[in-house]
């Protein structure tokens, strides 16, 4: 009976290494993020504060489209331009942000992408203090949306929000961890974006 202990607690204690591990790693690939649940990441330094959510994408990334849900603020006021965010992958390549033509070109499979995604939203401004003064991040626009912009402003007072869609060139998503980057004028914000 012994026995049986000495191994269940080896195996546990083998299992907290390995976890342990992981988080070791991940801080060191991605300093300044904390991981929030299952999708969820948090960067935050000493110049911009931002969450990520892609519970929908991380179990369905087998289509063309990637959706990441995005709120963000600044220490300072800053603009962060469109061409500033990108998808990296382990062996940096990186994917920008789909342009507001393709999403036009698709739109049908993006409008599917949304819908399905609706059920398993996070609500990403809840991380932020002043999430009563929340922003539209209007980087896409929809039939009969508003217009879409090419940069948007980032401070202490207000959280921008909204999301972003990229295109797969290959018509699928592999399973991996990519690295989503926001660049700013200090520098930049990567959190891991981990597809299952």
């Amino acid at each position: 009976m012994w026995t049986e202990h000495r191994v269940a607690a080896r195996a546990l204690v083998a299992v907290c290494v390995m976890v342990s591990a992981v988080a070791v790693t991940t801080q060191a690939e991605f300093p300044f993020v904390r991981d929030r649940g299952r999708s969820t990441v948090e960067f935050n330094d000493k110049q911009v504060h931002v969450v990520a959510s892609y519970d929908y994408s991380q179990r369905h990334h087998d289509s063309r489209w990637l959706l990441i849900q995005i709120a963000a603020s600044a220490k300072k006021n800053m603009v962060i331009q469109r061409d500033w965010i990108a998808l990296r992958t382990a062996d940096d390549r990186e994917f920008a942000l789909a342009t507001q033509a393709r999403v036009g070109e698709d739109i049908g499979a993006v409008q599917q992408l949304l819908q399905n995604a609706s059920t398993t939203r996070h609500d990403t401004t809840s991380y932020f203090n002043q999430r009563d003064r929340v922003d539209d991040l209007r980087l896409f626009r929809l039939p009969f949306g508003n217009v879409v912009h090419t940069n948007f402003v980032v401070d202490n007072d207000h959280v921008i929000a909204g999301d972003l869609l990229f295109e797969a060139p290959t018509g699928r998503w592999a399973a991996g961890t990519y690295a989503l980057v926001v660049r700013h004028e200090g520098g930049q914000a990567q959190l891991p974006i981990r597809l299952n």
